[in-house]
């Protein structure tokens, strides 16, 4: 079991209720409705767990875990209907989707096979974000139970913003525990650093984490030079990959990574930091 929350919220039942709030995200499969949107929705829902799970380490060892029993006795009755509320809207979205089952066959239900299906750079970032919620919930492993499938991304949109909605809550009851989960979240970035794809994770993060967006492009704006991978020009474009700088300007920003970029027709590119000046991509 999961002990994150249970000693700061002093009852067994919290802990008990975290590991299934937190269990939820492992379930959910995606339909082949998703498109191209089924590796950022994935990395979404795995980037919202991360956050509750440092939420969780964050409050345990924050100066609030040595607060009076009345006071934890009374957010602790809060935390408890929140993460109640959570695992409420993973069943609703499941009900959802079983009622999606029974009107439609066929290819309308197959799904994404993650472990198969995504990007090696995203399955790899994605098995780093698993480790670290792990490391939160101080757990080394989950156990798969059984599966549900999302077939409509309106539902899942919905599904992320009301659970992001109920994680803000819950940030919110521990205030003291804000600078300790931004900690964390700069060590996350760290840990994560090297993967390749650090862009998609920074998408994904907008709007769900603001803290791991945050390292997350620090990170990245700390990575030296620049890297272009599969970039395409075509038919009278024009393009400059990396800095510009205008004559006697200085400047330093941040690193880039470019990949599968296309220009085309008479379009004019420039990826890269412009220091003073005109670009000479400008007429």
């Amino acid at each position: 079991m999961a002990e994150a929350a249970g000693l700061v919220i002093g009852a067994v039942s919290v802990a008990g209720l975290f590991t299934t709030c937190v269990d939820c995200f492992e379930y959910v499969q995606l339909g082949r409705n998703f498109g191209k949107n089924f590796q950022r929705s994935l990395l979404r829902l795995d980037v919202v767990k991360l956050r509750l799970s440092r939420w969780a380490e964050a409050v345990n060892n924050s100066p609030e875990s040595h607060q009076g029993a009345t006071d934890t006795t009374e957010r602790g009755q809060k935390v408890r209907e929140i993460l109640g509320e959570i695992i409420e809207l993973f069943a609703d979205a499941e009900r959802v989707s079983e009622k999606y089952k029974a009107k439609v066959t066929g290819g309308e239900l197959v799904v994404y096979d993650a472990d198969s299906e995504l990007e090696p750079d995203i399955s790899s970032i994605r098995k780093k974000l698993r480790e670290l919620a792990f490391r939160c919930q101080k757990r080394s492993s989950f156990a798969q139970k059984a599966t549900w499938a999302l077939y409509e991304e309106k539902n899942f949109r919905r599904l992320i913003e009301d659970v992001t909605a109920l994680v803000d809550a819950l940030v919110d009851l521990f205030p003291a525990s804000r600078d300790r989960q931004q900690q964390l979240s700069a060590q996350e970035a760290e840990e994560l650093k090297e993967e390749h794809r650090l862009d998609a994770l920074e998408e994904a993060a907008e709007g769900v984490d603001p803290l791991l967006q945050d390292s997350v492009q620090q990170a990245i704006a700390s990575q030296s030079g620049h890297a272009f991978s599969g970039n395409m020009a075509m038919e009278n474009a024009r393009v400059r990959y990396g800095d510009e700088h205008a004559a006697g300007a200085t400047g330093t920003g941040a690193g880039h990574r470019y990949d599968r970029n296309t220009a085309q027709g008479s379009s004019r590119v420039h990826y890269g930091n412009q220091f003073g000046g005109k670009s000479v991509l400008d007429d």
